[in-house]
């Protein structure tokens, strides 16, 4: 995850500097052979601004930090040069910046769109197959304080279990080949993972297969389709009991 994480900061700084080098060799080829100091600030901030997105992605407080103090400077910029003259372009940006600027400095203001942040970063690992439910649940672990692994097959989780040993696991019960129960069972047969908190997550919510879960070591049971805030909620009287 750490190496995942250290690449990925180093794609997202490649990234800004192309896209700013890009950009100037685009006008000049175009003909523009005199760029305005307004242009290279421009540029200049929002490559910045391009690094602390990818930071943030990576769980970085400084990234947070440098996107406000750049949305702020871009709205000091836009404030100046169009300030004269209403022009609904640069207002849209103005707004724009405000509102990233709110967002990223005030924490009441996330809390209202994401809900209460956990106490500390946790280590989440999802076990399901469902690519789409993956990318629609990581998000919302990520905004509460989460990194979050995954794993699309049991065999692949039970590893990534052992070797990176997260705070909790959650666990789909229908997995190809090596199932969800047997999962469960291997991880609390392991010493590694046997103390791992494990919350399945199925679509059939019946008392029998309920039953099944607990017998197989489960701390508790979600219902597919996934509510966020019973998610956030489960996770949080597992972790943060009281």
């Amino acid at each position: 995850m750490l190496k995942k994480i250290y690449d990925l900061k180093i794609i997202g700084t490649g990234l800004a500097v192309l896209y700013a080098t890009s950009l100037l060799v685009f006008m000049r080829f175009a003909g523009v052979t005199e760029l305005p100091l307004r242009t290279y600030i421009y540029i200049g901030i929002f490559g910045v601004m391009f690094i602390g997105a990818i930071a943030v992605i990576s769980l970085k407080e400084w990234g947070r930090q440098l996107i406000v103090v750049m949305s702020a400077l871009m709205c000091v910029v836009l404030f100046s040069k169009y300030i004269p003259r209403i022009d609904i372009v640069p207002v849209a940006y103005i707004c724009m910046n405000i509102v990233v600027f709110l967002y990223f400095s005030q924490s009441g203001i996330r809390m209202y769109f994401h809900g209460k942040k956990f106490k500390k970063w946790y280590s989440l690992l999802v076990i399901d197959d469902d690519e789409i439910l993956i990318k629609t649940i990581r998000p919302i672990l990520i905004t509460h304080g989460c990194s979050v692994l995954t794993a699309g097959t049991g065999e692949e989780g039970l590893q990534i279990a052992i070797s990176q040993k997260p705070d909790m696991i959650i666990l789909d019960v229908f997995l190809p080949k090596m199932k969800g129960r047997e999962v469960c069972k291997a991880l609390k047969a392991n010493e590694a993972t046997k103390s791992i908190p494990v919350v399945f997550m199925t679509a059939k919510d019946s008392d029998e297969d309920i039953r099944a879960e607990r017998e197989a070591g489960a701390a508790a049971h979600l219902t597919k389709p996934l509510q966020p805030k019973r998610l956030i909620s489960t996770i949080r009287a597992i972790l943060e009991p009281g």
